[in-house]
């Protein structure tokens, strides 16, 4: 009984393997007929292949290439600038910290900014690049890959740095970019320094009227804020001043009906704690006309600087008028710069005189450091990657044609089951 178990066993392991020997061959045929089928339809896979590569390398070779320039400007702080603390901004630097680099960017792509740059483009027969300028006006990303602005150094992401000392984030935020590059693409060298020229026009001559309406604007603010303060506190001041000129006329009243007493005799002026202090009379009243003398000098001085604001309001709003009616057509800085120099001629008070010189002066000293560190920089032409997106071609055409000749052959074969049944 053992040996037939023994005898079904072997002729069973004989069935497996010559089933496994089976599929091998089966396998084997298999693949032996796949090359067949590729090796039938060669001519199709290297032209369906190749063919393509060809053409689209062709293609980006009689293609125009494509140039990109890179302007940089130095955007650094000039501390010896820094002395004017009767406003928080000054217009004499680019002050690039963060969230002023931010409001530049989206002044520049700001719609009524890129119709500016739009027109003087089509002004220089560039209008294929006036439309991509145009287009991008509902979608900036789309500018952006033939003009970009880069802050250097770059600014930290707070959201992504893990930084939770208050002192350091807030040093963090106050952080400045010390230069500003501005790459800008076009085909052809010679129309892209048509191009160039257009944005570096606009960049340096009517983006900075944007930062000084900004600038005028926070001016204009603080002036009526420190206003306020002085008018909120005249009333405090006011009363001290009465209540302190009472205060001497009864001391006056009490020396006057008085006139024998010694002049070292002591009056009761006040009390410290439990003990009750003695002065005489005589430096009392000294110091009640003491306290008199500079409360009505805060007052005088109080005065003076409300009105002297109240000047510099007006005139700040008479400048802030001019940009904001002419801000909409190419207004330039230079423009603003003539308009501030016929001004200050009409102003008779030294104080406004003073004060639009020197602005005239900050002004001028902006125009100044408009301007790139390198006027001529290199021009660079831009990889095509034909290498790349040829062979890309290729590997799709490729399988695309082995996907058809196998199709190809399997229809073949369909139709001879067809025609036999």
């Amino acid at each position: 009984m053992t040996g037939s178990e023994n005898g079904g066993s072997n002729k069973q392991a004989t069935g497996n393997n010559v089933q496994e020997e089976a599929n091998i061959y089966e396998d084997d045929i298999n693949l032996i007929d796949y090359f067949f089928v590729l090796w039938k339809h060669k001519w199709l896979i290297l032209l369906g292949s190749v063919l393509p590569a060809l053409i689209v390398e062709l293609i980006f070779f009689f293609t125009p290439r494509s140039y990109e320039i890179t302007y940089v400007y130095d955007v650094r702080n000039d501390i010896r600038n820094d002395i004017r603390n009767d406003v928080r901004d000054d217009v004499s630097g680019w002050n690039l910290n963060e969230k002023n680099y931010n409001v530049f960017v989206i002044r520049f792509y700001s719609e009524e900014n890129l119709n500016k740059i739009a027109n003087k483009l089509r002004e220089n027969g560039l209008n294929e690049y006036a439309g991509s300028v145009v287009a991008a006006g509902s979608n900036p990303n789309g500018l952006r890959g033939l003009l970009k602005f880069e802050p250097v150094p770059s600014y930290i992401d707070l959201s992504k740095a893990n930084i939770t000392d208050t002192r350091q984030l807030e040093q963090i935020r106050k952080l400045t970019a010390q230069l500003l590059r501005m790459t800008i693409a076009g085909e052809t060298k010679e129309k892209l320094l048509n191009i160039s020229s257009v944005i570096r026009d606009n960049l340096e001559k009517v983006i900075p009227v944007y930062m000084i309406q900004k600038q005028l604007s926070d001016d204009i603010r603080t002036y009526k804020m420190r206003m306020a303060d002085i008018e909120s506190n005249k009333f405090g001041l006011e009363l001290t001043l009465k209540t302190n000129r009472n205060v001497l006329e009864k001391f006056q009243k009490m020396k006057g009906g008085y006139p024998d007493r010694v002049e070292g005799e002591v009056v009761l002026q006040f009390d410290v704690g439990s003990k009750s202090e003695y002065l005489p009379l005589k430096y009392q009243m000294q110091a009640v006309e003491s306290q008199l003398i500079q409360l009505e000098k805060q007052i005088a001085v109080n005065e003076a600087k409300y009105k002297y604001y109240e000047n510099l309001l007006a005139l700040n709003q008479k400048l802030f008028a001019e940009l904001k009616n002419n801000v909409s057509s190419y207004y330039t800085i230079q423009q603003f710069h003539s308009y501030l120099t016929e001004l200050v001629v009409s102003y008779e008070t030294k104080e406004l005189k003073d004060y639009l010189a020197s602005y005239i002066k900050r002004i001028e000293n902006r125009i100044s450091i408009s301007t790139p560190v390198s006027e001529n920089p290199k021009m660079y032409s831009i990889a095509k990657g034909t290498v790349k997106k040829s062979g890309l071609v290729f590997v799709v055409a490729l399988m695309i044609s082995i996907f058809v000749s196998f199709l190809l052959e399997g229809l073949k074969k369909a139709r001879l089951r067809f025609r036999k049944n």
